[in-house]
């Protein structure tokens, strides 16, 4: 039997609960700079709008695998 699906994070196992799917979109493990932090003050706007999109991205896709979590459990209603 299969044991993995495909999702928008990817090919995951099917035991992977939502919430660590979606940390996987996320990279939870990569947090942003804080504020007032020498390396947020120093990185180029460039390069502060390109990360910015792409945690946008992530968010987007995050939001875009709980729909498709949610409507798939709707069906089985």
């Amino acid at each position: 039997m299969e044991s993995l699906t495909d999702t928008l994070a990817g090919r995951v196992n099917k035991t992977d609960t939502l919430i660590e799917r979606v940390e996987k979109l996320v990279q939870t493990g990569k947090a942003p700079p804080e504020w007032g932090s020498p390396l947020l003050s120093t990185t180029p706007t460039s390069v502060a709008v390109r990360e910015l999109a792409a945690q946008v991205e992530a968010l987007e896709n995050a939001v875009r695998e709980i729909a498709l979590e949610v409507q798939k459990l709707s069906a089985q209603s």
